[in-house]
């Protein structure tokens, strides 16, 4: 009786553990999370528009380090300063591609996460003035302050991003605000 009793106690104690399996962390609590983002940015810059990309990162002891691209579609407008006949109308396009590295710091509570980060980067504008020959790309080193807020639904999360994205030998700077879905890993 004793050995039916000791199968049983090892049997149920085999199958408690198979079926509540827990995160297995090697490394220490560690996260890999990939998202989608989309928003736009807006200021002084000429404005970039909307722009879609996506994002990816490690989270390892709350620290967080990641890459990021956006391409910022084109926008469309009237420009009086850039016409080669005083007083003709021009028609600008814009697009723009941000790329680069972001890394933050993770403050968890329950579902929530609240990162502060800093982006480092590339921001290549290409402008179009009245015809495609009068057309130009230029680089610049981007910064970009920011706060993102995630809200996770188990491997899933949405969030949303504020950034002001400063171009220290560019036109000036704008303001970012993006939203977010994707999954953690």
């Amino acid at each position: 009786m004793t050995r039916l009793s000791s199968f049983l106690a090892t049997a149920g104690l085999t199958v408690a553990i198979l079926a509540l399996p827990t995160k297995a962390d090697a490394l220490g609590p560690m996260d890999i999370e990939i998202a989608a983002r989309g928003g736009v940015a807006a200021g002084p810059i000429p404005p970039l528009g909307f722009g879609i990309g996506g994002r990816g990162g490690v989270s390892i002891l709350n620290l967080y380090a990641g890459i990021d691209v956006i391409d910022y579609l084109r926008t469309t407008s009237e420009c009086g300063s850039c016409s080669s006949p005083p007083g003709a109308t021009v028609m600008q396009s814009r697009t723009a591609l941000l790329y680069g590295f972001e890394a933050g710091y993770n403050f968890k509570v329950s579902r929530v996460t609240i990162r502060p980060q800093l982006g480092l980067g590339n921001l290549r504008l290409s402008a179009w003035y009245g015809d495609p020959s009068a057309s130009g790309v230029s680089n610049y080193v981007y910064f970009e302050p920011g706060v993102v807020g995630l809200v996770s639904f188990g491997a899933l999360f949405v969030g949303a991003d504020v950034g002001a994205l400063l171009l220290p030998t560019g036109p000036d700077s704008a303001v970012t605000v993006h939203g977010q879905i994707g999954v953690t890993f």
